[in-house]
């Protein structure tokens, strides 16, 4: 490779590294863990329910109702008089 900033074209030694690379401690493949193959999880202990799914606990007594009551139209003010369009 040669210098591109100087107009000679002279090549670029290459710069030494001077740090020696380190030995792999761990060459080769990575051997299998000695002892039996583990299994898959068991199957779980408890069986299903047979029928259909239990209906839903009635709420408690002195439970709120899950929806607050729908407002009447125009709400809880009595209605205004009309007003009488501004004077040009």
């Amino acid at each position: 490779m040669t210098n591109p900033i100087s107009p000679d074209p002279t090549p670029i030694p290459p710069t030494p590294n001077p740090v020696p690379p380190r030995p792999n401690p761990n060459p080769g493949p990575i051997p299998p863990v000695p002892g039996p193959d583990p299994s898959p999880a068991p199957p779980n202990p408890v069986p299903p329910v047979p029928g259909p799914d239990p209906a839903p606990a009635p709420p408690a007594p002195g439970d709120p109702s899950p929806l607050p009551p729908v407002p009447e139209p125009g709400g809880p003010f009595p209605p205004t008089e009309p007003v009488p369009p501004a004077p040009l």
